[in-house]
């Protein structure tokens, strides 16, 4: 016989993997608009882009480097993109720009989620 406390145990497992399930998709929605931005200062085009932004989507999907976080990690991979091709003055944007695509990303996989 299932008890009250069996019942909101599952109840919970479910909204974790649930929320869970909503931040990957975030994250990963978040990491594709930040590589067709990237594209677009590193004149990439065609099956270059495609690779590229794939390549930022994998590595949001794995975890960041000890002590420090997924934004930190992606937009230190970003600046040193920048700086490779010598577009260092849209490093500075960086932290804006990630901040504001991830609360963009979150807001449409949270209305996705509820349609």
């Amino acid at each position: 016989m299932t008890t009250l406390f069996d019942e909101r145990e599952r109840a919970y497992e479910a909204l974790f993997a649930l929320d869970e399930e909503l931040r990957f998709l975030a994250l990963a929605r978040r990491n594709k608009m930040l590589g067709a931005w990237m594209c677009e200062r590193l004149n990439l085009t065609g099956r270059e882009a495609e690779a590229y932004v794939q390549r930022l989507v994998e590595a949001g999907a794995g975890r960041p480097p000890a002590g420090r976080s997924h934004d930190e990690a992606l937009a230190e991979r970003l600046r040193a993109d920048l700086a490779g091709r010598g577009v260092e003055a849209e490093a500075d944007a960086l932290p804006g720009l990630i901040a504001r695509y991830g609360a963009e990303a979150a807001r449409t996989v949270r209305e996705q989620a509820r349609a």
